[in-house]
């Protein structure tokens, strides 16, 4: 049952503040009950305060009994499953097949989590013995703030991979629950609080605080004892975060993708020859309404004899879809706006609307979009701008005036390979995944993904929110020189305990040193 409280340093909490806010159906626009409490400054302090006293204890904790909670959590979950996805569902108007698919998304990356745990090498234990005994490996940093997307109730919220591969790292986590999906967040910290319960675990190392104030946000981010944050939303929000964790008498890392806009190439072979690119894109598009990381916000084809029927193709593609209500109303607000402010600047940009749902395509010269760098700022919707290139060379220069991105897709025929190889080194420089073949939208939870980008996409460009990998951006290195084998711990041991894989003098073996 949805109680609107916070949990936390594990107790759940009502509190006396007239500070209450509720979700509403993004299609009927009803409010939903119950009435959820806005976390207090004191609430906000207690949750980090008692996670930072237990961080020690968990931090200690080995690899086995972190894959027994992650397991307790997959269970718990599980048993909560039809109260999850019908809430969720209410809360966010999006149909049953994607809140079963992200659910299992969810599940499935809890796996990934359990499995790298298992194999214990993430630790990168490394151990030097010629001259002084030196031996390093990955240690947790400290208890994490992690904040709910908006657009993924489930993956990038109180379970998804900011918190789960928090805690597989050792690290105590508060979650600031999402406010449009807070009823679907609740549901998921009970599963989470109660696998801690069942795995005899500290209760303090898991918090959950509500609020539709910056102020709980903020409280957190700049309370001395976080030592890291993970977020995902728009640039505003991230970037605000950013600057207040700098800004503190010791500045910690904050882990924020902010948004993207994806570019796909086309080069000029493949817009001739492939007849599924105007479905396959305009699917892409209007994935989740627009409503994704990865969604092609702008879409380069190389058109010299300027006879491409893509964009007509593209728009009675959208015209036929019907598409869900966005997830909130305020987003739904702000795309409108986006749209009315991009057709009242002029001329230069054709814009294609669709009669029965929110789609909308833009059309623009290369040397336009070159010449107003605005036309490159992502619109989070169902929204993409087609940039129509003469030649190679206008492609070329469409690349050096993109910022930093997720991804970008190079999409060619055999004969386009010599200017796929000429855009290649340009591209990958701007991104942190390159396409060749499909569309952006769709992020596989492998070790192998990077879902990061340089900068604006996200704030740190060496590191994944998606993945396996993900684990490192809550680790730091910790050596140890001439400490005694009872002290270490144990993937620094001398009899390799953990049976884990380790560099020892440069050579990686399994053996005991």
């Amino acid at each position: 049952m949805i109680t609107g409280q916070n949990l936390v340093g594990g107790l759940w909490e009502s509190n006396a503040s007239d500070r209450i806010f509720q979700t509403a159906n993004p299609k009927t626009k009803e409010y939903l009950s119950p009435m959820f409490q806005e976390a207090t400054s004191e609430q906000v302090t207690l949750a980090v305060e008692k996670a930072a006293a237990a961080f020690e204890a968990y931090a200690a904790t080995s690899f086995e009994q972190r894959v027994e909670l992650l397991k307790a959590i997959q269970d718990e979950i599980k048993q909560k499953k039809t109260e999850i996805i019908v809430t969720y569902q209410v809360e966010s108007a999006l149909p049953e097949g994607r809140a079963k698919g992200e659910l299992q998304r969810t599940l499935d990356q809890i796996e990934r989590f359990i499995e790298l745990l298992k194999d214990g090498s993430f630790s990168q234990a490394t151990i030097h013995t010629h001259g002084p005994d030196l031996r390093k490996m990955l240690f947790p940093m400290g208890p994490i703030v992690v904040f709910g997307a908006s657009n993924f109730p489930l993956a990038f919220s109180t379970a998804g991979g900011d918190t789960i591969s928090a805690l597989a790292a050792g690290c105590p986590v508060i979650v600031k629950a999402h406010p449009y999906h807070a009823g679907t967040s609740e549901l998921v910290a009970q599963a989470i609080h109660s696998a801690l319960k069942n795995r005899g675990l500290p209760l303090s190392i898991f918090s959950h605080l509500g609020g539709q104030s910056h102020t709980v946000g903020s409280d957190l981010v700049t309370h001395a004892k976080v030592k890291g944050v993970g977020f995902t939303g728009s640039f505003f929000g991230g970037k605000a975060l950013y600057d207040l964790a700098q800004k503190r008498s010791e500045p910690i890392p904050v882990f924020a993708e902010m948004g993207s806009i994806n570019p796909v190439f086309i080069l000029e072979h493949k817009l001739k020859s492939d007849e599924n690119l105007a479905a396959d894109l305009a699917s892409s598009v209007t994935l989740g309404t627009g409503q994704f990381c990865t969604n092609p916000g702008v879409i380069i084809i190389c058109d010299p004899s300027q006879e491409s029927s893509l964009v007509r193709r593209m728009h009675e593609e959208m015209r036929k879809m019907e598409l869900p209500p966005m997830v909130h109303a305020n987003i739904e607000l702000k795309f409108k706006e986006q749209i009315a402010e991009l057709t009242a600047r002029g001329k230069e940009v054709e814009y294609y609307f669709s009669d029965n749902n929110h789609a909308v395509i833009g059309v623009v010269s290369a040397f336009h979009f070159i010449e107003n760098p605005s036309l490159s700022e992502e619109v989070f919707g169902p929204f993409s701008l087609i940039v129509h290139c003469h030649s190679l060379e206008e492609m070329v220069d469409v690349v050096a005036g993109l910022k930093g991105q997720l991804t970008a897709t190079l999409l060619s025929s055999p004969e386009d390979q010599k200017a796929v190889q000429l855009l290649l080194p340009k591209v990958q420089a701007k991104v942190g995944r390159v396409l060749f073949e499909g569309v952006p939208t769709g992020v596989a939870v492998t070790q192998a993904m990077q879902h990061g980008g340089p900068y604006p996409a996200t704030t740190d460009s060496r590191f994944t929110s998606v993945g396996s990998d993900a684990i490192y951006r809550w680790l730091r290195p910790l050596a140890f020189q001439d400490c005694p084998d009872e002290l270490l711990p144990l993937a620094l041991k001398k009899e390799n305990p953990l049976g884990i894989q380790r560099r020892v003098n440069g050579v990686l073996t399994t053996e005991a040193v």
